[in-house]
């Protein structure tokens, strides 16, 4: 059918009809209009025209800077009592009483119970009394259990590693405790023992560690994230963690470089209230995408809009 007899043919027909015998004429209709509508935006971010052409597309950027990151090791570990003992009954004889409660914190050579032709009980160190597994009146021989003391001041973290690790381990490393009853709170901790062979059915290395627990908000038997500081980064290359793309093939990122986007694949290390220690892929001060759309792709025209907060 020709053209002109086909236009003289539309007002004959009711509108329904146009649309169920012309489906293909409106769906060409309507792509000419999305298409004019975005002509602009197409024209411009792919460079077309010569003098006179649209400005080239504004990126939103940051540039890569310093700053110190560390270099660590997420694992877990459990927390016991640097010192604990089980207090025995030196002597036979009958418990007169106790001076001292349960769970009662006592100093050094604090009297804790009386034995009726025994010895006395006292505190062989600074530390909480648990719960008295004898009673009053009852005869106990030499040896007998009566009371564990607990020093909760410094607690020792235990925790294993994978012996990949082997060469970068070093006694006084510093260590970073987190526990889920206190999530917003960090414990510091020194590495005190590396064990001197490879666990044969793990093939991970036992390490231990002291950790300061002056507030007392740790308790022994508590399972404790684990961040043991391998090294410290001063110079670090720094970007956004939200600049990181994930790929198949690991991470990337997009820049701005000779006026055109292109995109790298980079290596990372730790990452940090919102920040990222890239390791490989950029250098100091290159203009990395921050605000990706569907128009920053591979070779693209533009130009490089550096944001200048605090980040």
């Amino acid at each position: 059918m020709k053209l002109k007899n086909f236009l003289k043919q539309i007002p004959k027909l009711p509108l329904p009809a146009r649309l169920r015998h012309h489906k293909v004429l409106w769906l060409a209709l309507a792509g000419i209009l999305i298409l004019s509508f975005f002509a602009k935006d197409f024209y411009q971010y792919f460079g077309f025209g010569g003098a006179g052409a649209l400005p080239l597309l504004q990126v939103q950027t940051v540039r890569v800077k310093e700053a110190p990151m560390p270099e660590v090791i997420n694992t877990i570990g459990t927390l016991t009592a640097e010192k604990e003992l089980k207090i025995k009954a030196g002597g036979a004889g009958r418990i007169q009483k106790f001076v001292v409660p349960s769970g009662s914190y006592v100093k050094e050579g604090t009297l804790l119970a009386n034995i009726i032709a025994g010895p006395e009980v006292r505190a062989p160190f600074d530390g909480y009394l648990s719960d008295w597994i004898v009673k009053p009146g009852e005869i106990v021989a030499v040896g007998t259990d009566l009371v564990d003391i607990v020093n909760t001041d410094t607690l020792l973290l235990t925790y294993k590693v994978p012996e990949s690790y082997a060469s970068r381990l070093d006694l006084a490393q510093g260590v970073e405790v987190s526990v889920k009853a206190f999530p917003d709170k960090k414990f510091q901790g020194t590495v005190e023992f590396i064990a001197p062979s490879v666990d044969r059915r793990t093939y991970t290395i036992l390490i231990k560690a002291k950790v300061n627990n002056a507030t007392q908000d740790l308790w022994p038997g508590m399972s404790a994230h684990v961040r043991q500081i391998l090294a410290m980064h001063e110079h670090a290359l720094v970007i956004p963690e939200a600049c990181l793309l994930l790929s198949m093939e690991g991470y990337e990122i997009m820049v701005i470089a000779d006026g055109k986007v292109q995109t790298r694949k980079v290596q990372i290390g730790e990452k940090i209230n919102g920040r990222v220690h890239i390791k490989s892929g950029v250098n100091l001060n290159d203009s990395v995408v921050l605000t990706k759309t569907f128009a920053v792709i591979e070779g693209a025209n533009a130009v490089a809009n550096d944001w200048t907060g605090d980040w």
